[in-house]
């Protein structure tokens, strides 16, 4: 009996029916997609009735981006974004007229992101930070007694080796005159008396001292004659020709205590030996002063240069910033950052205007540490107020320049530490010591800020993120660390992001009967066990501000001579006062020779000059 096996059957609409699902597929993810746009549009229109422009320009962009060609989103993201910046620049011109700087220029710079364009809202940024440079850049109202009294006598001269103020006439033209003379004719003006030493030779000199002050034209007169003077009593100058053993039999010293309000002794000490040579200086550490003994042009040196140092550091405020954040939000926040060519929104107008990084780039990062700056405000802003971000701790670290801030998140794991010792002197270490060392866990950062002249301000950075991975040898713990040392630069309110400290929570719930659960093998019939896990990211933000600048003044940064110990020192730096002029006293010799018009008048020698001493 033979039997033949059936052929197989082919179905020739089998090609028909997949591509029918294909293409049903297609037609349900454009349904998909189209629904996803035109919900994102209705959250928008939405959002942009209830005055809500930030949140509007979010959506309208999301939408944007799954209907890149749609002009009609376009148009709608583009009012948005217009009212959304005169919003912004409204609330900005409000914190202005309040004082509040700071608000304001968020304000402006957010404004400024969504209207690039505007010409109102550029000059009212500029303006802004205008205004803030010259509130940092404003010195203090005010000096405490202690302060003013400091500040005036630093400069002054011991009592009675002081000179009288003021600027000699203008008609003082010497020529063709005697050194004698011309010295008996400045101490008769000044009403101060000139002696001369007996080794002092008379010459011929020409001088013009018209305006000069006093201590301007002994100087002057002194040099260009190869002597120099000494004020060796109230009211009186003495002038010696200027030779070694001259020098060492009228050398003078006095003795002056500078107190130190700011900066360091030690540093202070080493900056005077090594600039203006002075040897016999010594600190009191508990009063912060240093007491000096040298000539008195040395010491009016001195005096300047402590003046020049004696600064109070810039102080930093650093918010930082620890934000928990899910990371499916953080995804669904990177979707509305747009890429640079592309519609919506890219951060290009940050403080430091050098290129722009959107969360979107945090979604692939690894577990190692990214740093991501130039962060719109508004974005941030609008992420710190989800529902599902939460601030894990938000301390502001106050320090001066150069000084290290440091902040610790996590906790401290006792870990034993194990030593061996000698049952007795000199013998075999064999017994064992056993003590506990605390190990920090958990992100600890030290922060040390420098200040630049255009309100940047360098984070010298040490960032240390540390977990227990396991449990080693003997039931120790073992721990996972990353770290990260580094130096950024941010402008005054710049926020820097810290991103990928990824973290993984697991739990084990267990649902079931009372009672019946809890019996030891066939519990398990009457309960049921959910295992939920969690993967959120911590974010640290960073955010200097500068709250006080380098005191610094005019006479700071200029030049000032330090002298030959010539006498009265000759200070180029310091501006002359207002002056009044010295005019002629009962005893001063009026010229007797007047010359042409037009020409400066010559002061003869003096009828009765002073003997020599």
């Amino acid at each position: 009996m033979s039997s033949t096996l059936p052929s197989p059957i082919r179905c020739n609409s089998c090609p028909p029916r997949r591509a029918g699902w294909a293409l049903l597929a297609t037609l349900l993810l454009c349904v998909w997609i189209a629904g996803c746009a035109t919900g994102a549009r209705e959250r928008a229109r939405t959002a942009e009735q209830a005055e809500n422009y930030d949140q509007a320009v979010v959506e309208y962009t999301r939408a944007l981006q799954e209907r890149p060609g749609d002009r009609a989103l376009q148009r709608d993201l583009e009012r948005a974004r217009l009212r959304a910046a005169l919003h912004h620049y409204s609330q900005g011109r409000r914190h202005g007229s309040l004082g509040n700087y700071d608000d304001a220029l968020l304000e402006y710079q957010i404004a400024i992101e969504m209207n690039p364009e505007s010409g109102e809202i550029q000059d009212a940024l500029r303006d802004m930070r205008l205004a803030v440079q010259t509130r940092l850049i404003a010195r203090a109202e005010g000096q405490t007694e202690l302060e003013a009294l400091v500040e005036r006598t630093r400069t002054m001269p011991p009592v009675g080796l002081d000179l009288p103020e003021g600027v000699l006439p203008d008609s003082l033209v010497f020529r063709e005159s005697s050194t004698r003379d011309v010295f008996s004719a400045l101490g008769q003006f000044a009403d101060v008396n000139v002696i001369f030493d007996p080794a002092f030779v008379n010459d011929t000199m020409s001088i013009d001292l018209r305006g000069a002050s006093l201590k301007t034209a002994l100087t002057s007169v002194a040099r260009s004659t190869r002597n120099f003077y000494r004020v060796t009593a109230p009211q009186t100058v003495t002038v010696i020709p200027d030779t070694p053993a001259k020098r060492r039999e009228y050398e003078e010293e006095v003795v002056q205590t500078f107190y130190l309000s700011n900066a360091d002794v030690g540093e202070t000490m080493d900056l005077l030996r090594l600039v203006i040579d002075l040897r016999r200086l010594a600190p009191l550490t508990a009063t912060r002063a240093i007491s000096i003994k040298d000539t008195p042009e040395r010491l009016a040196a001195a005096a300047r240069l402590i003046a020049a140092i004696d600064k109070a550091r810039p102080e930093i405020v650093i918010n930082v910033e620890l934000l928990e954040v899910d990371r499916q939000q953080l995804r669904e926040y990177g979707l509305q950052f747009a890429s640079p060519g592309s519609p919506g929104i890219d951060g290009f107008a940050a403080l430091d205007e050098t290129g722009g990084f959107s969360l979107d780039d945090l979604v692939n990062v690894s577990r190692a540490d990214v740093f991501v700056a130039n962060l719109p405000g508004l974005f941030y802003r609008l992420l710190k107020r989800d529902a599902n971000t939460r601030a894990l701790a938000n301390p502001h670290l106050r320090t001066s320049e150069g000084q290290t801030a440091q902040a610790r998140f996590g906790e401290r794991v006792p870990v034993p530490v194990t030593t061996f010792a000698p049952f007795a002197a000199g013998g075999i270490q064999q017994q064992p010591i056993t003590s506990f060392q605390y190990e920090d866990i958990g992100v600890n950062i030290d922060i040390t800020p420098y200040t630049h002249h255009n309100d940047d301000v360098s984070l010298d950075l040490n960032i240390e993120i540390s977990n227990i991975s396991g449990t080693g040898f003997g039931g120790l713990p073992t721990f996972g660390n990353r770290s990260i040392n580094t130096t950024i630069r941010l402008h005054d309110g710049e926020t820097n992001i810290l991103a990928g400290l990824i973290r993984d929570d697991e739990r084990e719930v267990l649902e079931g009967i009372p009672g019946l659960s809890d019996i030891p093998v066939i519990g398990r019939l009457f309960a049921r066990s959910r295992r939920e896990t969690q993967e959120t990211d911590i974010i640290v933000t960073l955010t200097p501000r500068i709250i006080r600048v380098l005191d610094l003044d005019e006479a700071d940064l200029r030049a000032f001579r330090v002298e030959r110990d010539t006498g009265a020192g000759l200070d180029i730096a310091a501006p002359l006062p207002a002056p009044t002029t010295l005019g002629l006293q009962p005893n001063a010799v009026q010229p007797n020779n007047q010359p042409d018009a037009g020409a400066a008048p010559i002061l003869p020698p003096p009828t009765n000059p002073p003997p020599p001493q």
